[in-house]
């Protein structure tokens, strides 16, 4: 179950001890509200999020301090104080009671202070702020392992796809290659995130904090290729975030968190299939690890592989020959490895490493009646991934902790294709890509001044970074082979970051309608050899009036370098005749040279984000959170293609500053020579440089502005039924309104809410219901319908219902061969609900949004998992 903003933090006591916690007695409070508890016998951790939930204290800790420790029933009528004692008695842990807050600590930790740097476990920082134990004031989505698990999803590909801020189009599997449904480039079968729908390239994705190795030439992140296993949750921030961590942020950020910690082995065995045909899965991993004094190592190995989805098996796509590939058939073997060591008092090693490599194969047919080894092409891609990531941590005096960090990583994508016609093997065509990254980082953290509010807390910090993208495309026909393109470039980048909190209301000197007041202040600079540098702001604020409700604001402004692909990959120059541009000044005969492709001028594409969040928590009904956000993106300098149609090109005063008239023969051959094929001549006459009237140049340009805004809802409850059962709703949803402008002068037109974009509404919520052993989980996912504006007269796209249904029994046997035992069984889509049809417009159309709505059917998989 996915929550948004929660009220309890899972993290180091050293990075959320500032000043405002001041030593006191753990006596309680006379007023302390007395409630009935009725929590069963389980997992620590567990127990204390429910004394938080039903009483509505904050409760702070370590989420690995109480990995693995369980807790006897507790039942009856306590303060929230009292519940907290009586559930950390045997555990060698302690709390700290405040009036509004409890932290939890080990003894070792000296009474009345909290310690400012390293412990025994590996801290982390909350996603959308650097401060440690800051508090994000934009939004943040968190999923669990255990949550994504509940939800009966695999892989986080699969579960990020049905949130509502997130936009399935781009770079995804289930999005069709053919048709021009998105423009997808996806060869190698990636799971990019696509935040509010701006493109998996404005989506900044990180593991464990940094960057890792772009896996495509669009600059997306396989979020695919980490194992759920791995993880210990996912946190998304969508909201512009390059004040904070750079450039790609426009969308937002997701933090993949590795686990840290665990001892012993488990594995696990999965198996699944639609009802429809195709899509069979098996899914098998290992975890296992080992903890010393001061340290631990941690690995897990997965293996997945699937069967593709064919147009034949599914009876709703009437637009492709049924050899069609839908969704890729792939075979994935990821692994993961995350550790550290306390070297020294006070100074400690951090590392993890992540290693994938996936086979995939897309078929394409070019005619309706004929499959692909008659006329079509088939890609068959394999994509081989890893990154390695050190950093160490160094207490400093005075409270202040030192973090310095490296990493490298490389992704390369190999995908031949063969193209028949008339059932012969007339080209191959060779792509292979090769991205790169390589970052050292610094920064230093800690209180600066005490404030009315608290202590107030400074990051600064910087580094250097260089990616890289080396591609080459080519395609033999008989015996020519003919190079499409071939480039080696790198973004060399030398980065400089600060961020400041200051609490100028806190506990300590509330007052009416101000119990907390904090204002936050954060800048980014960054600086491209190639591109330029950009200077990234933001402002934030948190307000409390009184205790349940919270405000927040986030100002920002965010950018994104240039993809190496879009400056690098070359352009084409074309000679047209002039009649192909419509009525015009032009002489007759003449002739056009025409320009399209690539730029290496391009600039950063810059974006000012704000957003204003309103979130309550009833203090009668301390298990229900309302949360509402309004958000607002005004992006501009977006990199496209000015000139959508050659028509009236030449006398569109829009186009103006695209055309130059007379060019000069030394013009002409300048950018004949630059070109790819060099002059491609299609005016069936000898080409005369005297007759060429003028240049247009089509290449990608910083020309297009998009504006975004939507509001995102959330509601949560949790219902304690009897001393065995707990029930716990949700829900989320997410409107958006977006219009695009490819070039100055010309209107805003709708992108949101038009087929192949992101619909107005996108909504899910479910329950949960826990047992004893047994959890049962039901959810639906609905995705609104969109506008067919391609073609007159425009009709309406419906909209798409799915219900989900998951069943988890954990044995509780404490020895025999069912010690351990965990099953799991999922029905995704249970209903078999379908998309809706569209107008097929070419024989490569599936008659269906794949850029919206999915083509698995009904799923069904059960999972079985043993801890030895």
């Amino acid at each position: 179950m996915v929550r948004m903003g929660s009220r309890f933090r899972c993290a180091l006591l050293a990075p959320v001890a500032i000043g405002t916690l001041v030593p006191a007695a753990p006596a309680l409070a006379a007023d302390e509200r007395r409630i009935e508890y009725s929590i069963e016998a389980g997992d620590l951790g567990e127990a204390l999020k429910t004394v938080s939930r039903l009483s509505g204290k904050e409760i702070i800790f370590n989420s690995e301090a109480v990995l693995g420790k369980t807790v006897p029933r507790l039942h009856g009528t306590f303060s929230a104080d009292e519940a907290v004692q009586a559930l950390l008695e045997g555990t060698g842990l302690t709390a700290q009671f405040r009036k509004d807050v409890i932290i939890i600590r080990g003894r070792s930790e000296p009474s009345g202070q909290i310690t400012e740097g390293p412990t025994e476990t590996p801290d982390i920082i909350v996603t959308g702020s650097r401060i440690r134990g800051g508090e994000a004031t934009s939004p943040v989505i968190s999923a669990s392992r255990s949550d994504i698990e509940q939800r009966g999803f695999s892989d986080l590909g699969a579960f990020v796809r049905v949130l509502p801020q997130n936009f399935g189009g781009g770079q995804n599997p289930g999005v069709f290659s053919g048709g021009g449904q998105g423009g997808s480039t996806n060869l190698n079968s990636s799971s990019n995130l696509n935040l509010r729908g701006l493109g998996p390239d404005a989506t900044l994705t990180l593991l464990n904090g940094h960057r890792v190795a772009y896996d495509g030439v669009t600059q997306g992140v396989d979020i695919s290729a980490i194992p759920v296993a791995a993880i210990e949750k996912l946190e998304i921030v969508p909201d512009g975030s390059s004040a904070l961590y750079g450039s790609d942020a426009v969308g937002g950020v997701a933090n993949v968190i590795l686990r840290r910690k665990f001892s012993g082995l488990t594995t696990s065995a999965r198996v699944g299939t639609t009802t429809e045909g195709g899509g069979t899965q098996q899914q098998y991993n290992a975890v296992s690890g080992t903890n010393w004094n001061g340290g631990g190592v941690l690995g897990i190995i997965d293996y997945q592989h699937s069967t593709a989805i064919t147009a034949r098996q599914r009876s709703f796509v009437t637009g492709l020959d049924g050899s069609a590939t839908l969704i890729p058939g792939q075979k994935q073997i990821s692994g993961v490895v995350s550790g550290y060591d306390q070297l020294l008092d006070g100074v400690r090693f951090n590392f993890d490493g992540q290693y994938s490599r996936r086979s995939s194969s897309i078929t394409l047919p070019y005619s309706l009646n004929l499959d692909a080894l008659t006329s079509g092409s088939v890609v068959n891609s394999k994509v081989e991934t890893f990154s390695l990531n050190p950093s160490l941590n160094i207490v400093l005096p005075k409270g202040w902790e030192l973090t310095v960090s490296g990493g490298y990583g490389e992704s390369t994508t190999n995908a031949p294709g063969s193209v028949y016609q008339d059932s012969v093997l007339t080209t191959r065509r060779q792509v292979r890509y090769h991205n790169t990254i390589a970052d050292v980082e610094a920064f230093a953290e800690g209180p600066l001044a005490r404030l009315p509010g608290g202590n107030a807390r400074l990051v600064v910090g910087g580094g250097f970074r260089e990616t890289g993208l080396k591609a080459n495309s080519s395609q033999i026909a008989g015996t020519a082979t003919t190079s499409i393109f071939d480039f080696d470039r790198q973004h060399k980048v030398s980065f400089a970051f600060g961020e400041l909190s200051l609490p100028w209301v806190g506990p300590d000197n509330a007052i009416s309608f101000i119990s907390q007041f904090k204002t936050t202040a954060a800048v980014r600079y960054e600086n491209y050899q190639s591109v330029g540098d950009f200077l990234a702001p933001r402002l934030g604020a948190i307000y409390v009036p009184f205790p349940g409700v919270t405000v927040k604001f986030n100002w920002g402004k965010s950018f994104k370098a240039p993809t190496l692909y879009s400056q690098y990959r070359g352009y084409q120059a074309t000679l047209l005749p002039a009649s192909y541009f419509g009525p015009s000044p032009a002489p007759d005969r003449a002739t056009i040279l025409y320009t399209g492709g690539a730029n290496s001028s391009l600039r950063p594409e810059q974006s000012e984000n704000w957003t204003a969040t309103l979130a309550f928590v009833p203090k009668d009904i301390p298990k229900l959170k309302l949360e509402a956000s309004y958000y607002h993106i005004n992006y501009k300098d977006r990199v496209g293609t000015p000139i959508t149609s050659l028509y009236g090109a030449l006398t569109n005063p829009i186009y103006s500053h695209l055309v130059s008239t007379g060019p000069s023969a030394a013009q002409i051959d300048a950018f004949a020579r630059g070109a790819l094929f060099g002059l491609e001549n299609f005016t069936g006459a000898p080409y005369d440089p005297a007759s060429v009237y003028a240049v247009v140049e089509n290449v990608s340009q910083n020309t297009a502005r998009q504006t975004i805004s939507g509001v995102d809802l959330s509601a949560s409850y949790e219902l304690t039924l009897t001393d065995r059962d707990i029930l716990s709703l949700s829900t989320s949803a997410t409107y958006i309104k977006s219009e695009r402008q490819l070039v100055a002068g010309t209107p805003f037109i709708d992108a949101a809410g038009t087929i192949f974009n992101p619909p107005h509404w996108r909504a899910q919520g479910g329950a949960n219901w826990q047992h004893s052993q047994l959890t049962l989980s039901g959810f639906a996912n609905y995705v609104g319908g969109t506008l067919d504006n391609r073609l007159t007269p425009f009709v309406d796209v419906g909209s798409f219902l799915s219900v989900d249904f998951t069943a988890q029994w954990q044995s509780s046997a404490k020895s025999g061969p069912f010690r351990g035992i965990d099953v799991i069984f999922s029905i995704s889509n249970a209903f078999d609900e379908r998309p809706a049809a569209t107008r097929t417009t070419s024989t490569s159309d599936p008659s269906f949004d794949t850029t919206n709505y999915p083509a698995n059917g009904r799923t069904v998989s059960i999972m079985l998992r043993k801890a030895w």
